[in-house]
C-alpha cells in the first residue's frame, strides 16, 4: 500500500476523535425480503392508482398524461444470493428489493437508479412491464456519483418515454411521479415542483441540481419518472426527505439534463465521465481544521504547521496535480467557495476533463491562485 493511503486511512481514523461526520438526513429505504417478508403488491389486474397529495385546480387533468407514461414506467426486481442457512454453504436466491425504471428506446434501454441495482451480490435484475411482461435485463453500466444506471432488455416495440427539458420546469408547475411505490405497480401521483437547484450530500455523490417535489415518492419509486402535465420526462426520482422513511411531501429528482449525459456516456463508454483535481480527500475529515485539536492533530501527522490554517476548506490527503500538494487546503473552485467535501463535487459537476478552471489553495503558510486542468475520473474498473 503506498505511503500516502496509509496517511490517508489514518488521518481519516483520528480525525473521528475531533470530529462528528455529517449526519445524512435525506433518508431513502427500499423495501427488501431478505427476512423472507413479501412487500404487499397488488398485482391481480395491475391497476393504475392514482394518489393524491394536493387538490388540483379545476381544468387541470391528469388522465391524459398519465395513459401517455405508464406504459414507459416499468417495475425493476433486483434478486440475491444468500445463504440458506447460517451454518450451511447452500445459497438460494431471492428478491432483495424493488425499484422502478423508465423506457428511453423503442429496443429496451432503460434508466433507473444506480441504488436500485447495486446491492449486496446481485445475480439477477428483472424488468416488468406495465402489460405484464417480464424480461431479465442487462445492465449496461452504473454511476454511483449521479445515482443512475442504464439497463437493457431483449424487447422490441416498446414505448419510450417523451423526453423534456431542464430549462422549461419552473417552480409551482404540475407535475406526475410514476412507478412502483411499496410494489404497487403503475402508481401516479400527483404534485408540484416545489424547488429548483437543490444539492443534497446523500448516497456516494450527492444530488446535484435535483428537483423538489411534493409528489408522493416512497420506497419502490426509486428509478420511476418525475414528468410535466404533458408527459414529458424530466426527471428521475431518486430521495427524499423524511423521518418516517415514507413520503411526507419532500422528494427529490435528478433533473433531466443530467440523466441524458450520464445516459449517453455510459451507452457510448460504459461509465459516466466526470472532471477532478485529480486529488484525494476525505469527507471524514470535514470540519476537522475548525477544530483547534483537530488542526493540532492533522499537524502532527503531516509535519506542518496549521495553527494559522483557515478553519474552513478541504484538506487534500494525496494529490498527483503537480500544482496541488499534500496538506494542502482548498479554498476555492472558480467562483465556488469550498468548505466542505461536497461543495468539490458541486463546483466540478457540470464541467468537463480538459477544462481549464482557478482554484485557490491555502499551502505551507500561504493563500495562493493557481489554473489547473481538469483531468478525467475514472471508475477503478476501467482505470488503465
Amino acid at each position: 500500500m503506498k505511503k500516502g493511503s496509509i496517511l490517508w486511512i489514518g488521518l481519516a481514523v483520528g480525525a473521528g476523535v475531533f470530529g462528528a461526520l455529517q449526519v445524512d438526513r435525506y433518508l431513502h429505504p427500499t423495501p427488501s425480503n431478505s427476512s423472507g417478508v413479501e412487500v404487499p403488491v397488488w398485482n391481480e389486474a395491475r391497476p393504475t392508482l392514482v394518489q393524491n397529495t394536493v387538490t388540483p385546480q379545476a381544468g387541470v387533468d391528469f388522465r391524459q398524461a398519465a395513459k401517455k407514461v405508464t406504459p414507459s414506467v416499468v417495475a425493476i426486481d433486483e434478486y440475491q444470493r444468500f445463504r440458506r442457512g447460517f451454518m450451511s454453504d447452500e445459497t438460494v436466491e431471492q428478491k432483495a428489493q424493488s425499484g422502478s425504471g423508465v423506457i428511453l428506446s423503442s429496443d429496451g434501454v432503460i434508466v433507473t437508479n444506480n441504488h436500485v441495482v447495486s446491492g449486496g451480490e446481485v445475480s439477477k435484475v428483472k424488468v416488468r412491464l406495465s402489460d405484464g411482461r417480464s424480461f431479465d435485463a442487462k445492465v449496461l453500466g452504473k454511476d454511483p456519483r449521479s445515482d443512475l444506471a442504464v439497463l437493457k432488455i431483449d424487447a422490441k416495440g416498446l414505448t419510450p418515454i417523451v423526453v423534456g427539458n431542464r430549462n422549461d420546469v419552473e417552480v409551482g408547475q404540475w407535475v406526475m411521479a410514476v412507478g412502483n411505490p411499496l410494489g404497487f405497480d403503475n402508481t401516479v401521483s400527483v404534485g408540484v415542483v416545489s424547488s429548483l437547484k437543490r444539492d443534497l450530500p446523500v448516497r456516494e455523490g450527492g444530488l446535484v441540481d435535483a428537483i423538489q417535489t411534493d409528489a408522493a415518492i416512497n420506497p419502490g419509486n426509486s428509478g420511476g419518472a418525475l414528468t410535466d402535465l404533458q408527459g414529458r420526462l424530466i426527471g428521475i426520482n431518486s430521495a427524499i426527505a423524511s423521518g418516517t422513511g415514507q413520503s411526507v411531501g419532500i422528494g427529490f429528482a435528478i433533473p433531466i439534463d443530467r440523466v441524458k449525459q450520464v445516459v449517453s456516456d455510459i451507452i457510448k463508454l460504459g461509465y459516466a465521465r466526470y472532471a477532478g483535481l485529480n486529488v484525494n480527500y476525505s469527507p471524514q475529515l470535514d470540519g476537522v481544521l475548525g477544530d483547534a485539536e483537530g488542526r493540532a492533530y492533522i499537524g502532527q501527522q503531516l509535519r506542518m504547521d496549521y495553527a494559522k490554517a483557515p478553519t474552513r476548506g478541504v484538506l487534500i490527503v494525496d494529490s498527483r496535480n503537480p500544482k496541488i500538494q499534500m496538506g494542502d487546503v482548498l479554498l476555492r473552485i472558480a467562483d465556488r467557495n469550498v468548505e466542505q467535501s461536497f461543495d468539490v463535487i458541486r463546483a466540478l459537476n457540470a464541467r468537463k476533463p480538459g477544462e481549464k478552471v482557478k482554484i485557490q489553495l491555502w499551502s505551507k503558510g500561504e493563500t495562493k491562485d493557481v489554473e489547473v486542468e481538469l483531468s478525467e475520473i475514472r471508475p477503478a474498473s476501467v482505470q488503465e
